[in-house]
């Protein structure tokens, strides 16, 4: 008799060396889906990522002196990348080590954007208050890489400037990658708040914003938690971080497997959205037709770490598609019913206009017709139509004096404005006043 042993497989998640906290590398950005059932499929790890962190955490510690004279105190502990942004990193280890933030004040706060400190400290009371500057090394080099999410740490810079950054930091409150992402290029996101201290940023953000700028010009929007004025505040009214140090990374705030999880929190009345493993797959709903629908998806990672994105999708469609969902296929067989000329329900709305306005088929819809618009300025005639998201639709301008004959208008090539209206600029300086009254009509045309 043979002995075998058996060995038995255990799947388990890949994991990275080091500690490491979910980002958003690259927004997924606008997506298309056609009508009756398309469909478009997105691997969301090529957007999403883990990206590792060192062992040790920054602390920072405020201290404050509420307006009943009792003392409050916080901690915000970072987490700072190992090694994706290794010149942010450095730079904001040595003002932490170096001691230049200790009794550092937060002084600019913009609701659900951003909390920033690291330009200013405060000692002091009544009498002797003392703003003073962070000291400040050299300039160094922008490191954008990691999206401006909610709850990333980021550095500050001047306007026009990519490398600029010193000593100013900042956490973004709000989702802020649409904004951060794009400007200046890029402000560098080199770690995040923890999860177990977020919830007193979220606090910070919430603080009343006092302007300071008898004290400097930066300090316009600066939180002080003891609901003091501007005559009598002291140092400790300020939001103020007496310690920054480095502590061990706190239990409980990194994980080590480097699979994301993910999930979809919305995506919108016209689509269907579902996820398997890293791939999110989008279906538009049949009769959800030239719509925009904002989705929105989280990875998370094996210790609840979260990132968000959102982005929308624009559900377009064509004649032929709106066609096929909307009529039987006898229907779409004959002309006369489904035709683009055709008003199957004689209420003088034909199926093109239907299709163009983004009416619904199976009612009477002659008082839902949207009425183009006619700006009139000194150099220029424009019209607006309101229009769904869709394609292969013309529109020609015609004019009439008498609503009898009606002869066309040149015009330049329409053009999108905003998420669902048409302008058709009409040609500078054509005559309209030839008449005491001009009527003016949109045609719709496949092309």
């Amino acid at each position: 008799m043979k002995n075998f042993a058996l060995l038995a497989f255990i799947p388990f998640a890949a994991t990275a060396q080091n500690p490491v906290v979910p980002v958003l590398n690259q927004l997924v950005g606008d997506q298309v889906v056609g009508t009756s059932g398309g469909s478009t499929t997105i691997a969301l790890d090529r957007f999403f990522g883990t990206e590792e962190i060192l062992d040790n955490a920054v602390r920072l510690t405020a201290e404050w002196l509420a307006v009943d004279g009792i003392p409050g105190s916080a901690e915000i502990d970072f987490l700072l990348f190992r090694d994706r942004t290794p010149i942010t990193t450095e730079n904001f280890l040595g003002y932490v080590n170096r001691e230049d933030y200790t009794n550092m004040i937060v002084h600019r706060v913009v609701q659900n954007f951003v909390v920033q400190g690291g330009g200013f400290s405060a000692n002091g009371g009544i009498d002797d208050l003392a703003v003073d500057n962070v000291p400040v090394l050299a300039p160094i080099q922008n490191e954008f890489g990691v999206s401006n999410t909610l709850g990333t740490i980021s550095m500050a810079k001047l306007g026009g400037n990519p490398d600029s950054a010193t000593s100013q930091w900042f956490i973004s409150t709000g989702a802020n990658s649409t904004n951060l992402d794009f400007q200046n290029g890029g402000f560098t996101v080199f770690g995040r708040v923890s999860q177990g201290s977020f919830s007193v940023a979220q606090e910070l953000n919430d603080l009343g914003e006092f302007n300071l700028f008898n004290l400097g010009g930066a300090l316009t929007a600066t939180p002080l938690v003891a609901g003091t004025v501007n005559d009598n505040f002291t140092a400790e009214s300020f939001y103020r971080f007496s310690s920054v140090a480095e502590v061990p990374l706190p239990a409980g705030q990194a994980g080590t497997a480097v699979d994301l999880t993910y999930s979809v929190v919305s995506a919108g009345g016209g689509l269907m959205a579902s996820i398997s493993d890293q791939f999110l797959t989008l279906n538009s709903v049949v009769g959800a037709i030239g719509t925009r629908e904002t989705v929105v998806v989280q990875a998370e990672d094996s210790v609840g770490n979260q990132v968000v994105d959102t982005f929308e999708v624009l559900v377009t469609a064509d004649y032929e598609s709106w066609r096929r969902a909307s009529f039987t296929p006898a229907e779409v067989a004959d002309d006369a019913i489904s035709g683009p000329e055709a008003d199957p329900n004689n209420d003088g709305v034909t199926n093109l206009v239907v299709f163009a306005q983004g009416l619904p088929t199976d009612a009477d819809v002659s008082s839902l017709l949207a009425t183009p618009r006619l700006s009139l300025g000194l150099n220029s005639r424009v019209i607006e139509i309101e229009t769904p998201l869709i394609s292969g639709v013309g529109f020609e301008v015609e004019a009439s004096v008498d609503l009898d004959d009606w002869t066309p208008v040149s015009s330049t090539e329409e053009s999108m404005v905003g998420a669902n209206t048409i302008t058709v600029q009409l040609t500078t300086g054509r005559d309209f006043t030839a008449s005491s009254q001009v009527f003016l009509r949109v045609r719709y045309s496949l092309r």
